[in-house]
């Protein structure tokens, strides 16, 4: 049988931590000394198997086109339950650390946690209709415009709003690049290929945005997997190799371990890692205040090729 080629692009292959070893190579670890005082016997090596207890580094960022320089209308997409909130509440907090002036909006009906967490996010009435929100949102686009200012804007799951868009102003893209501004799209996934229907919509729409990213969320990865077989299918699926074809860049957003703490606290990223209580009576507690600090340093790291597409 021909051996079947692999069809990932080189830029998303994982570097191999076996390169070189057989399967059951032994992967020496460390040396642990018992200590010559009370065995004089000799040291024990630890080992794991190959491919087992060490994981692999992630890939390094790709770097997408330099945006440096223009105000940005970013679209931050994804299914729910994906990771969408918490990966735009990040980058809203960045922004406005930075001192960066920014409209945001929640449009999200289902998921109002952004307008939650961050103060002055413009949100639409809650009865509004299909048609009000699409009006509600092309005056809040027209703002940004007139203003140059960027905007971050925060599509539920199953909103429409965007695509309706797409459809009434197939220039859209291009009416802002004409004033200075790049149009970004962020689409947050899991494994699962379901995740990748509103990049589909979207793309068969014809909707070509200045610059997009596709975020893979590691926490909703099962325990033990790798990225490399979580996220294997995605990569492999012909709606992001088309994705890709076109500039898109994939990014890894890794998993926050103390997400659930942050949570109950109400808390920004931010004011957790510096032992603000917000809700509760106590601050987070030393790891998980470094669990967060990690996290905002990984966050940093894996953005760091498309920091120029951020406000």
């Amino acid at each position: 049988m021909p051996e079947q080629k692999d069809n990932t692009p080189e830029l998303l292959r994982f570097p191999n931590p076996t390169s070189g070893r057989t399967s059951a190579s032994p992967i020496t670890t460390s040396i642990f000394n018992f200590g010559q005082d009370e065995d004089t016997g000799p040291e024990m090596e630890l080992v794991c198997a190959a491919g087992q207890a060490m994981s692999s580094p992630g890939p390094t960022p790709l770097t997408g086109m330099d945006l440096s320089g223009r105000h940005k209308i970013i679209f931050w997409v994804g299914r729910g339950k994906t990771g969408k909130t918490t990966g735009i509440r990040w980058l809203a907090e960045k922004t406005l650390l930075n001192g960066t002036p920014l409209l945001m909006a929640d449009l999200d009906t289902t998921n109002d946690t952004f307008s939650r967490y961050i103060d002055k996010v413009a949100r639409p009435p809650e009865a509004i209709d299909p048609a009000m929100s699409l009006k509600w949102l092309d005056r809040l686009l027209q703002h940004s415009l007139n203003q140059k200012i960027s905007a971050l804007i925060d599509l539920g799951g199953g909103d429409t709003t965007l695509r309706r868009l797409a459809v009434e102003l197939p220039d859209l893209v291009a009416l802002f690049e004409a004033q200075g501004f790049a149009v970004v799209l962020f689409h947050t996934v899991g494994p699962q290929e379901e995740d990748l229907s509103p990049l589909a919509t979207l793309q068969g729409l014809g909707f070509k945005p200045t610059a997009s990213a596709i975020i893979l969320n590691e926490a909703m990865m099962d325990i033990g997997e790798t990225r490399e077989t979580a996220f294997a299918r995605i990569l492999r699926h012909s709606v992001v190799r088309h994705a890709i074809g076109a500039g898109a860049v994939p990014v890894f957003m890794p998993k926050l371990f103390a997400a659930q703490a942050v949570e109950i606290r109400r808390l920004k990223f931010h004011d957790a890692a510096a032992g603000k209580t917000g809700r509760a009576d106590t601050p987070l507690g030393p790891f998980d205040r470094s669990r967060v600090k990690n996290w905002l340093a990984m966050m940093d790291d894996h953005f760091a090729g498309i920091r120029s597409w951020l406000p």
